[in-house]
């Protein structure tokens, strides 16, 4: 008889426990993947001039620009970004990409962004590019903590980041 119960209160306890462990919920503001994706492609579809403006917009909210360096950093942001999409365009246009080609196109890119970043210092107070500096540095801190927990295997277990936000 004994036996009997332990037997059933064993299957019980696995049925259970696999009937649990299939009912897992998303969480709701949470997008699918597909959704996910087609927001990249819109962005990578994204004009100069838009992505000019959104950059504009974004930077002009974060660091409280004033009328005229909102006016400055919008005419900055369009050079660039047109400077951009033609590079973008002619490293297109060679079918064969060698990897001295490679590394031709990633240190003009690096020159372009260092001259931009140079006239954003001009536009700019001491205290805003401050300001612009350190989240420049969280935003390139929490990429390497994403990157590095993947590569190690440090993965979360499921639910746990949810409660890690929670604060529980």
């Amino acid at each position: 008889m004994k036996k009997i119960i332990a037997a059933l209160s064993l299957g019980m306890l696995v049925a259970g426990s696999s009937a649990y462990a299939q009912t897992t919920t998303k969480p709701q503001d949470q997008k699918p993947r597909s959704e996910m994706r087609g927001a990249m492609k819109d962005r990578a579809q994204k004009s100069p001039e838009e992505m000019a403006q959104m950059k504009t917009d974004m930077m002009a909210q974060k660091l409280e620009l004033s009328a005229s360096q909102k006016n400055q950093l919008q005419k900055l942001n369009m050079r660039h970004a047109q400077e951009m999409k033609a590079m973008q365009e002619s490293h297109k246009a060679t079918t064969e990409k060698t990897p001295e080609q490679r590394a031709q196109m990633q240190e003009a890119r690096k020159v372009s962004h260092e001259k931009w970043q140079a006239e954003l210092k001009s536009i700019l107070s001491a205290e805003q590019y401050a300001k612009y500096e350190t989240d420049r540095a969280e935003m390139k801190q929490k990429r390497a903590d994403g990157k590095r927990g993947h590569k190690s295997g440090e993965h979360k277990k499921r639910g746990e980041y949810k409660k890690q936000q929670q604060g529980m």
